[in-house]
């Protein structure tokens, strides 16, 4: 750890580097070697938490018994799965404290939350006594659009300025979490009316008085729009492909789960979607008519593009015989060429070859 709290930094004035300081704080979130610093400390938790499965007291939480999960982390978000008793939840805390002394680093308590599901009151309160956090609930806000525009509110920008912050900023992160979750039809109606309101308007608040319709803005520039996402058609492009996951990989952890609770070893295009399933299960497995909708078309289109080179390449067509003959009667390329054909009955196809030999 001596690296971490003797760093030091250099600053650059008119081209020519300062001497070296200290800093007072040591290493700091936006040093380029934080992220890899704060991946090798959570490797350490990660391995801690997969060896509760050794420990006979310890139980998992009934989805996740199958695959031996304990946890899942996304960047510096961590989400902890037991069952709810409290030997279990114990055995959690126990292995987080163990960490929090190794690594000085500890849970935020305003930012943690509890969830219970099928958990008697009674088993409740002594665990929120045992961790001392809140109790959570579904669903929660993770990101808040309408916080971010606000703070943009204050900035003086010109019409393009806005145009092209919605498209980086608000659509970037809106578009990662439509490849992740179906996005209720009402939730993205919101979403691009702050975004509209905020391109014409430059305010945080709904306006209903615009230049352009919301479909022509996201139509490409050569056809007069400004280029930006339809957030629906996106969405819903992103759950089909999370479809064709589903259909075609096992590589991935979320995968597994969905077929050893939901498919176990069924076909996805004729099974029912079982109706236990989570909401968002259910829209990526429903996803599979569109699926199979595009594999078709593709389908149509491999074999019309397989037609037109057989019919130009292979069978006895005015083209073929124009490029024989061509290439026959021109002495002047080098090239000797020999023509032939196949009778009918020999092969049963009568197909026409064209070999070009150089000399």
């Amino acid at each position: 750890m001596e690296c971490v709290t003797t760093i030091n930094y250099t600053t650059m004035v008119n081209g020519e580097p300062t001497q070296l300081f200290d800093a007072a704080k040591g290493l700091r979130q936006g040093d380029p070697i934080s992220h890899l610093l704060f991946a090798i400390v959570m490797e350490y938790l990660s391995r801690n938490l997969t060896k509760l499965k050794e420990v006979k007291s310890f139980k998992f939480h009934p989805r996740c018994a199958k695959l031996g999960i304990t946890h899942l982390s996304y960047a510096d978000d961590l989400l902890l799965f037991a069952r709810g008793d409290l030997n279990s939840i114990s055995h959690i805390h126990e292995c987080f404290n163990h960490f929090s002394q190794v690594s000085c680093l500890q849970a935020n308590l305003k930012k943690s939350s509890v969830y219970f599901g099928g958990v008697q009151q009674s088993t409740r309160l002594e665990i929120i006594q045992k961790l001392g956090y809140t109790i959570g609930e579904l669903p929660f806000k993770y990101l808040n659009i309408v916080a971010m525009i606000s703070s943009w509110t204050a900035m003086k920008l010109s019409y393009a300025g806005r145009v092209q912050l919605v498209q980086t900023v608000l659509f970037g992160i809106q578009s990662y979490w439509s490849q992740l979750f179906n996005l209720l039809a009402k939730v993205m109606k919101m979403i691009e009316a702050y975004c509209r309101s905020y391109i014409w308007s430059g305010i945080n608040t709904i306006i209903k008085k615009f230049l352009k319709a919301w479909s022509r803005m996201c139509t490409l520039e050569s056809s007069g729009g400004l280029g930006l996402i339809n957030l629906q058609l996106w969405n819903r492009a992103a759950i089909t492909k999370l479809c064709w996951d589903v259909a075609s990989k096992q590589d991935r952890l979320w995968i597994r789960w969905i077929h050893v609770f939901y498919i176990k070893d069924k076909r996805l295009e004729d099974m029912a979607i079982p109706e236990q399933a989570s909401w968002m299960v259910r829209q990526i497995l429903s996803a599979r008519t569109v699926l199979q909708q595009v594999q078709y078309k593709q389908q149509i289109k491999k074999s019309m593009l397989h037609d037109e080179i057989r019919d130009h390449l292979f069978v006895d067509c005015h083209f073929t015989k124009a490029v024989a003959e061509g290439l026959s009667l021109d002495a002047k390329t080098g090239c000797s060429s020999r023509y032939y054909r196949d009778r009918e009955g020999e092969t049963g196809d009568g197909v026409e070859f064209f070999f070009a030999n150089a000399k």
